[in-house]
């Protein structure tokens, strides 16, 4: 490559938080969410909490306000009364997404009687929000579900804006094993691994498995059954691209925790009851699935639903891997650990850290 050859500019894209103090719970669980967009370099966030002591608080809002690529409106009642926020930041901001200098992406987090009538007070009400159907975050049963589909669309716009960024110079760096230069882009660094907001996340994917453990009415796990699932949590927080997992089972509340976990990771987990509507969603939707999460037996299916749909998979040309996820034990469960052998799936699991390790070297490597 020329000194003079460019390549896309791809630093991380300045994110600013314009939120209510009485929000401020979720904005910390939002940051959360995004922390693992900020591991792989995609974003770089800045909120109000950041301003130290003696410094001019004001000027520091309205310097990053101006510095932002993308700006998170975190909708509610007190964001809509805050004075500030509606003729300062707000103003701002809108000007600046008309100028098509920063995106501004609307994110419903607490119910607000708003619609389209009231676009002339806040305008924007005319931006495409978040989550889908604008549903408020706190009204889903799932706060983990509901913060996913919300990065998820965030990723979208990081990648939008990446996309619409002017190429920059390569920029000339040593080699430090030849002693001389070369040019290429640096990748930005990941966070410390003892970041703050980092250990929240894997604590709370942490305690989501053991929560399932005790649902299971499994034994306590002992600490290296924790250090691993530490471990496990670690590597699909560095998994490069957000994840699919289709999870079959006609008793998905059985599994509620385990997808909070993998939520808490920014996996989308679609839930489907049947072999038939697996199949339907493998084929159908726009999206691909990452991995097949399956139960053994389904009420109304043949015996042996699991295995079924897996021989329907690849007679259908379908190689996405297949985990399964079971309550056998003893000599059943080895009997079923065969099988799955034999059929060629990822593996099968029964304690909750038995699948999350499964999931963690699907989809990572791990």
């Amino acid at each position: 490559m020329g000194t003079n050859e460019a390549l896309p500019a791809a630093g991380p894209v300045e994110l600013f938080y314009s939120y209510a103090h009485e929000d401020e719970v979720l904005r910390e669980e939002l940051q959360g969410h995004l922390k693992i967009l900020e591991r792989r370099g995609l974003v770089k966030a800045w909120h109000d909490r950041k301003i130290v002591a003696g410094q001019d608080w004001s000027g520091a809002i309205d310097a990053h306000l101006h510095s932002a690529e993308l700006v998170l409106l975190l909708v509610s009642s007190d964001f809509i009364g805050s004075d500030y926020i509606m003729s300062t930041e707000l103003e701002v901001a809108m000007r600046r997404h008309a100028q098509q200098q920063a995106t501004v992406v609307p994110i419903i987090v607490r119910p607000v009687d708003l619609s389209s009538e009231d676009a002339e007070d806040f305008p924007f009400l005319k931006l495409q929000g978040l989550p889908t159907d604008l549903k408020a975050v706190t009204s889903w049963s799932n706060r983990d579900e509901a913060w996913t589909n919300v990065a998820k669309g965030l990723r979208a716009a990081v990648m939008a804006i990446r996309a619409r960024r002017p190429p920059a110079p390569a920029a000339m760096v040593r080699n430090t094993r030849g002693g001389g230069t070369s040019n290429f882009a640096h990748a930005p660094a990941k966070p410390a691994a003892d970041d703050a907001v980092l250990q929240q996340l894997v604590g709370g994917v942490v305690g989501q498995v053991v929560q399932a453990q005790e649902a299971r009415g499994q034994p306590p796990m002992d600490a290296s059954a924790v250090d691993a699932l530490r471990h496990q949590a670690r590597v699909l927080v560095d998994v490069p691209d957000q994840r699919r997992i289709l999870w079959v089972d006609d008793q998905p509340q059985g599994n509620r925790h385990e997808a909070a976990a993998l939520a808490k990771l920014q996996i989308e987990v679609v839930q489907v009851l049947s072999t038939d509507d697996a199949m339907d969603r493998l084929q159908e939707d726009a999206e691909a699935f990452d991995l097949v999460i399956s139960d053994w037996e389904r009420a109304g299916e043949p015996p042996e639903a699991g295995l079924r749909l897996f021989t329907r998979m690849r007679d259908a040309g379908l190689a996405v891997p297949v985990v399964y996820y079971h309550g056998a034990q003893g000599g059943l469960r080895r009997q079923r650990a065969d099988q799955v052998l034999a059929l060629g799936a990822a593996g099968e699991a029964v304690l909750p850290g038995e699948l999350l390790a499964l999931v963690a070297k699907a989809l990572g490597g791990g």
